[in-house]
């Protein structure tokens, strides 16, 4: 497997280049998927004491059902329709992004309880043992207060970024960095081009959130 660095779509043959070489090709299927944007504070990562995948996740449907979660109390950090489901919403503004029906729903969940103009500034490691145990929550419109809160699990939910940097502007692309597609086909700006996985990635997220809620 090799890396892409760039694209050349100018003429044909089409051109992708790596590290180690060129490629020639007259069709070629763009599926980069996107992904979950992610905050930075101290241990918030992947290297040594990092608590990623160790309570911290960007996924509470895929990741929130494990058992280091299991009846915990848990946080989510977004305004948006996937962060509408937690037992801690933290929301550094005081209104949501999230569809209104979306809202309503958290809103009216006993279990939820809402932390607005709020971000978090620091971590608690869980009684030594290198799992998230704990944030610390800074109020960042009143008091500018830091306050403990005691949690297992933290999930980002503040949207997702294509992987389309390789391509350079080498077409459309909409304001979040996706590839623009044709109206009801998967045809791009440039002629004959066929991409997947974009747009389309835009709408799945909205029909998986809808189907989230009738299930629940």
């Amino acid at each position: 497997m090799e890396t892409v660095t760039k694209v050349d779509f100018s003429s044909r043959p089409f051109k992708i280049f790596t590290d180690s070489r060129t490629v020639l090709a007259d069709a070629i299927i763009i599926s980069t998927e996107a992904v979950a944007k992610r905050l930075s504070f101290v241990r918030s990562g992947k290297g040594a004491g990092g608590f990623w995948n160790r309570g911290i996740s960007a996924c509470a449907v895929c990741d929130g059902t494990a058992l280091i979660f299991r009846n915990k109390p848990l946080v989510v950090i977004g305004g948006g329709d996937s962060a509408m489901h937690e037992v801690y919403i933290i929301h550094r503004c005081d209104t949501f992004r999230a569809s209104k029906i979306m809202q309503q729903r958290a809103l009216s969940k006993p279990k939820i309880e809402l932390i607005w103009n709020s971000v978090v500034v620091a971590y608690g490691d869980e009684n030594g043992k290198g799992r998230l145990g704990g944030l610390k929550v800074k109020n960042v419109v009143v008091s500018g207060d830091v306050s403990d809160l005691k949690i297992y699990g933290l999930f980002f939910a503040i949207g997702h970024e294509p992987e389309t940097k390789f391509l350079d502007g080498q077409f459309e692309l909409d304001e979040d960095g996706y590839v623009v597609t044709k109206p009801g086909t998967t045809k791009t700006s440039v002629l004959l081009y066929v991409a997947v996985d974009f747009l389309l990635y835009k709408r799945t997220l909205q029909l998986l959130c809808q189907k989230i809620q009738i299930w629940m």
